[in-house]
C-alpha cells in the first residue's frame, strides 16, 4: 500500500506504509490453508514477523535519538525520503508476490524468506541513515550518531567508576581491603580480570563490545582484512592484514600511565616474510568505533577522531632563532583510517622504551690521531 502524494511524505508516512506492507503479507500467510505446508512457509512467516518486529523497535529506538518522535516522524530530508521511498516500492512488491501466490497455490518459492531478510536489513539501515541525517543537522557533534552512542556508553562508563572510587575512598582502610578481595574473587571466578592483574577489572572499552554490535558489524574484506561497517554512517573501519578482531585488550605494564589502546592480534599472512598467525598490536575496535566521523563525500572509510588529544594545537620549536608555530595534533576531522590512527598513537600515547646510554671506560674515551 503506497503512502499519499510524494510532496506530503515524511520518514513517518513511509515507514507506516512499509509496516502495512509487512502486515498484508502477513495476513495472507496467516489466513492461508495450512494444510498441505512445509518448512518453507512456516519459515516465511517466522522472517516477516522478525522484519516487522525490528522496524517497529527501530522506530521507537531512533526517536529518542534525535529529541523525540516527532522529529523524527515528521522528518523531510531529501537523502531519507529517496532512500524510503525505493524501500516502499520493494516491500510493497514483496507483498504482492504473497497475493499471487495465494490465487495460484502450490509450493512457496523458498527464496522469498531470503529476500525478506534481506530487506529487514536494509530497512533497519535506512532507519539508522535516516536518524543520522537528523542528528548531523542538529549536533555540533563531529562523531556519527554511531559512533556516538558508543562514546556516551563510554563516558557512563567511566563517571560510575568514578563515583564508585570516591565512594570507596570515604570508606575505612579495612572496608576498602576487604571489598577489593571480595571483588577480585568474584572477577576471576566470571574470568573477568586481566591476566597477571586479578583486581584491575576489564571495564569501558570491554564493555562496549555489545554496543559496538548493535550499530554496525564486522566482516571481511577480502583474505587479509576485517572491516567494522556502521549502520548509520555506511562508514569502513579497516584492520589490515588480521585474522580475527581481537575482543580484549593487551594489559600494560604496571604503573604506565599511557592509556590502553592495544590489542594483540594475529597477522593472515598478507606481507611476505611473516607467517599466518603472527602476533601483532592493533587498535582496539571499540575505540575506533566510539571515535569515528562519517566519511568524507566520495570516499568509504570513517575517519577517527583521537579521544586523548583535549588539545587540536600545539607549540612546535623549530629552532633556536626560529619563532614557535602552531601546529594541529590532529585535523579537525580526525586520522584517514585505522592505520593512520594506529600511528597517532604510537608516537603520541604510547611509552617508548629509553635506550640505554652505553658506558665509555676512561681508558678508551681520549682518542690520538696515528
Amino acid at each position: 500500500m503506497m503512502s499519499g502524494g510524494g510532496g506530503a511524505d515524511t520518514v513517518g508516512s513511509l515507514l507506516a506504509s512499509i509496516a502495512m506492507s509487512l502486515t498484508e503479507a502477513l495476513r495472507i500467510l496467516m489466513f492461508a490453508d495450512k494444510r498441505q505446508w512445509g518448512p518453507d512457509e512456516f519459515e516465511q512467516i517466522r522472517v516477516l514477523e522478525a522484519a516487522l518486529d525490528e522496524a517497529k523497535k527501530d522506530f521507537q529506538e531512533m526517536a529518542p535519538l534525535v529529541h523525540g518522535q516527532f522529529y523524527y516522524q515528521n522528518d523531510r530530508t531529501g537523502a531519507s525520503l529517496v532512500e524510503l521511498r525505493a524501500l516502499q516500492a520493494k516491500f510493497a512488491a514483496h507483498a504482492q508476490n504473497f497475493r499471487d501466490w495465494v490465487r495460484t497455490g502450490g509450493p512457496i518459492n523458498p527464496i522469498w524468506a531470503r529476500e525478506t531478510s534481506e530487506l529487514k536489513r536494509d530497512l533497519h539501515r535506512a532507519q539508522c541513515r535516516a536518524a543520522r541525517r537528523i542528528f548531523s543537522a542538529e549536533q555540533d557533534q563531529p562523531r556519527c550518531l554511531g559512533a556516538f552512542q558508543v562514546y556516551r556508553q563510554q563516558r557512563r562508563a567511566e563517571a560510575e567508576r568514578a563515583r564508585r572510587q570516591r565512594a570507596q575512598s570515604e570508606r575505612p582502610p579495612w572496608q576498602q581491603q576487604h571489598e577489593q578481595e571480595v571483588e577480585a574473587q568474584q572477577q576471576q571466578d566470571q574470568g573477568t580480570a586481566e591476566p597477571g592483574n586479578p583486581s584491575r577489572r576489564k571495564t569501558s572499552l570491554e564493555d562496549l563490545v555489545p554496543v559496538c554490535n548493535s550499530v554496525g558489524r564486522f566482516e571481511r574484506l577480502g583474505r587479509h582484512d576485517a572491516a567494522y561497517v556502521c549502520d548509520f554512517c555506511d562508514g569502513f573501519l579497516i584492520w589490515h592484514d588480521i585474522l580475527r578482531v581481537p575482543a580484549a585488550r593487551t594489559p600494560l605494564p604496571p604503573g604506565s600511565t599511557y592509556p590502553n589502546w592495544q590489542a594483540t592480534g594475529l597477522t593472515s599472512g598478507a606481507e611476505d616474510g611473516v607467517p599466518v598467525g603472527t602476533e601483532k598490536q592493533v587498535v582496539f575496535p571499540p575505540l575506533a568505533i566510539a571515535n569515528h566521523v562519517p566519511p568524507d563525500e566520495g570516499d568509504f572509510r570513517a575517519r577517527i577522531l583521537c579521544p586523548y588529544c583535549d588539545e587540536y594545537t600545539y607549540l612546535d620549536q623549530g629552532g633556536q632563532d626560529s619563532e614557535e608555530e602552531m601546529r594541529y595534533a590532529q585535523d579537525e576531522r580526525g586520522f584517514a583510517d585505522v592505520d593512520k590512527f594506529r600511528e597517532h598513537l604510537e608516537w603520541n600515547h604510547t611509552a617508548l622504551p629509553v635506550p640505554a646510554i652505553p658506558v665509555i671506560s676512561s681508558s678508551v674515551s681520549n682518542c690520538r690521531v696515528m
